[in-house]
């Protein structure tokens, strides 16, 4: 009975904390969206923030982030998602493959219907180290990365009983998550701002 009840204890505690998150996410996101919506100093910052980043680019950033922001892209998501999904299934975790289906698959939805809603242009260079055609805000490789990595995190967090490696699990998964986010800001296809929107999309996914 004393294990049933410090398991209970451990869930409503990592509950709690997760409601919290989503609550703080979800006020961020809405400041940003004001913001956006009234031009105010934050835009100014964006603009201000992609021009020194990309002012400091050098090639060999440039390969090493190449290889970083294919971790957010579809083409490495989607198999991934789908290896997992399947591996969860062969092992009668149909709960773990749920999740992970409707993580990657709820952030893409809200992250394409935000883009559309908001429809921010991209930044601008006059010599980009990459482009891209469709709205910027929110950041949708953002968005799913942390879907993706926060669940796959969570499923492999779950049977670890030792605290040290539960931490390092998350760590490495929200490292992750953040250099992804980072390479989308060194190759001037979004915005900050469009990167920290982008979060709250993958917490809800």
């Amino acid at each position: 009975m004393k294990e049933l009840s410090g398991g209970r204890t451990v869930t409503a505690r990592a509950l709690v904390v997760w409601l919290a998150l989503l609550v703080g996410a979800l006020w961020a996101f809405g400041a940003l969206a004001e913001d956006l919506s009234t031009d105010d100093p934050i835009v100014d910052f964006d603009r201000d923030f992609a021009d020194w980043l990309h002012e400091r680019g050098s090639p060999g950033i440039t390969s090493a982030m190449k290889v970083v922001t294919t971790l957010g892209s579809a083409w490495i998501l989607v198999p991934l998602a789908l290896t997992a999904v399947i591996a969860l299934v062969v092992r009668r975790r149909r709960r773990d493959a749920i999740l992970v289906a409707t993580a990657i698959i709820g952030a893409e939805i809200l992250t394409f219907g935000l883009k559309l809603g908001f429809a921010r242009e991209r930044p601008f260079f006059a010599d980009p180290l990459a482009t891209e055609s469709s709205p910027s805000f929110p950041s949708g490789h953002a968005s799913v990365s942390l879907a993706f990595y926060g669940a796959l995190a969570y499923i492999l967090v779950r049977p670890i009983s030792d605290p040290g490696s539960r931490r390092a699990v998350v760590a490495g998964a929200c490292l992750v998550v953040l250099a992804i986010g980072f390479s989308r800001l060194y190759f001037g296809v979004h915005f900050l701002s469009d990167v920290l929107a982008g979060l709250v999309p993958g917490l809800r996914g």
